[in-house]
């Protein structure tokens, strides 16, 4: 293959790179796309606390509450008054509650600006363990919104009810439930979508993806041995990534860690940032096991602050905790089966080193904006693609595939069409004495290339 022809395919790796790797990287980490009820139940009480993104209030509502910097009583009264339209609990007699909503608080949740509210429920006297709530507050006006239902009832014992979603706006609680059982799957479910709708998460896990195919000789990469030994080095950064994010998980979750959230999401944004530089430059040798192993502490306390602002904290919850984390596991393993075989082939080309820097660049820059923006510094310059790639998640997928089966087919049929331009890894042996030597020094002369 010629220079030039080198350079275009280069150029056009990276280009391409650049559009499918780098579209994820936008301002939120984290998807707006889920709301919380947190119902209490005591011996004769009960209430539930309703907490939203401010920014998916206002998308709802056409205010713009979340850039606002006037406090929450300026406008406290128009998003409870939305809120009390939306929510409705009878109880088994079909009487209905009566409501008292108290002061709403602002508060920030992984980075994102949540209206919270504490609602009374009036039993009047009937059994407060059996009723049915109603909510279709923002999924009325959008449907792909899920409100996730945590009751602690009289006894402490904090569980996942279920998933309110436009299909089905109503849940029933207490000794009639008909889905009962069906919380621990909807926390599979809840782990799963986080991971797979935020950017920092994924963009890590990507990063270090990045050089799986590759082996780190010498300060520099080089194209590794093969599948096996690519599938190898995956099952060490996702095993050690799993140990890491899951032993602060459960660490945290049961009280037994405490680390505010905003050094946290900071520590995220900079864990993006390492495997980038380590994917432009390797570290250490399979520093990207280290890499997913420390950080995964990191991410664990992250997947830990979700579930104690759902009020699953403390031992009472453990199960609701390990099913959360099945669907982290479920969403990583996921991830990995999409974008790997796509990444192992275009590692096969020339045109992988470009593809790799330019897929590790736009991580930096993004790593870079998320912590500028979580430091308070200035807002996110990257906003704005997130949500269109979070929404179309095959685009990238298909995006990848398609580049690194262009980058191999171009590289395989550039030799039959120009045999005098053949790449040494695919040149036909060389005729007279000598030749199987010289075939066979030009293999590794190119296979050793550092990249």
């Amino acid at each position: 293959m010629t220079a030039s022809r080198r350079r275009a395919l280069a150029a056009t790796g990276a280009l391409t790179a650049a559009l499918v790797l780098g579209a994820p990287a936008a301002a939120q980490a984290h998807s707006l796309d889920s709301s919380t009820l947190s119902v209490q139940v005591g011996q004769d009480s009960a209430t539930v606390t309703v907490s939203v993104a401010l920014e998916t209030l206002d998308e709802v509502l056409g205010t713009d509450h979340a850039t606002t910097t006037t406090g929450v009583d300026g406008y406290a009264a128009d998003v409870i008054a939305y809120l009390d339209e939306h929510l409705a609990v009878t109880g088994a007699d079909g009487t209905t509650w009566a409501e008292t909503w108290s002061d709403p608080v602002r508060e920030s949740v992984e980075g994102i600006e949540s209206f919270s509210v504490d609602v009374a429920l009036d039993t009047a006297g009937a059994d407060p363990s059996s009723f049915t709530i109603t909510y279709d507050a923002i999924t009325e006006a959008d449907p792909s919104h899920e409100a996730v239902v945590v009751l602690t009832d009289a006894a402490g014992e904090i569980s996942t009810a279920g998933v309110l979603d436009a299909a089905d706006t109503s849940l029933q609680i207490g000794a009639a439930d008909s889905r009962a059982g069906t919380g621990l799957v909807d926390m599979i479910g809840y782990g799963y979508h986080h991971v797979l709708e935020g950017a920092d998460h994924l963009l890590f896990l990507a990063a270090l993806l990045l050089v799986a195919p590759l082996a780190a000789v010498r300060g520099r990469w080089r194209r590794g041995d093969g599948v096996v030994a690519t599938t190898r080095d995956v099952v060490r950064v996702v095993t050690a990534f799993t140990a890491g994010h899951s032993l602060t998980l459960v660490a945290a979750a049961l009280g037994w860690v405490s680390v505010p959230g905003a050094p946290v999401e900071v520590l995220i944004a900079a864990s993006v940032g390492v495997a980038a530089v380590h994917a432009i430059r390797p570290l250490a040798h399979r520093g990207e096991v280290v890499i997913a192993g420390a950080f995964g502490l990191v991410h664990g306390l992250a997947f830990a602050g979700i579930l104690t602002d759902l009020g699953l904290d403390g031992s009472t919850s453990l199960p609701a905790l390990l099913a959360f984390n099945v669907g982290v596991e479920l969403a990583q393993l996921v991830t990995v089966a999409l974008l790997l075989p796509s990444l192992h082939l275009a590692s096969r080309t020339c045109a992988y080193p470009a593809l790799r820097v330019a897929g590790a660049v736009v991580a930096l820059v993004a790593a870079c904006g998320w912590a500028v923006e979580r430091l308070g510094l200035l807002a996110n310059p990257l906003a704005g693609a997130e949500e269109a790639v979070i929404t179309h998640p095959w685009w990238v997928v298909a995006g990848l595939a398609l580049l690194a089966a262009s980058c191999w087919a171009f590289e395989r049929l550039a030799p039959a069409t120009h045999p005098l331009t053949a790449h040494p890894l695919t040149a036909p042996p060389a005729a007279g004495p000598g030749a199987a030597g010289a075939t066979h020094r030009g293999r590794r002369a190119a296979g050793g290339r550092g990249w």
